[in-house]
């Protein structure tokens, strides 16, 4: 069961980091958004995971986190500003 953990958490970062540093977080704010939660909720849930492997959790709760954040403030700023005059 802890294989799965560490299959599943390592895929999700390696998307949220692919559409960073590919994409530059400029589509899919919402699905990085709603990513990023679900990386931090299923990374800290699993109470045996967290105590074999401290620093690992807690730098995927870091890139989490800086990515829900970025995500978040490039959604609001996407949703309100109006769309330039070309």
């Amino acid at each position: 069961m802890e294989i799965f953990y560490f299959i599943w958490i390592v895929f999700m970062v390696l998307i949220l980091l692919y559409r960073m540093i590919f994409q530059k977080f400029k589509k899919h704010n919402r699905e990085n958004i709603g990513l990023s939660a679900i990386l931090i909720i299923f990374t800290g849930s699993s109470y045996t995971f967290t105590q074999m492997n401290l620093i690992f959790v807690i730098s995927v709760i870091a890139v989490a986190v800086y990515c829900a954040v970025w995500n978040s403030i490039l959604f609001v700023r996407n949703g309100y500003e109006p769309e330039r005059l070309k």
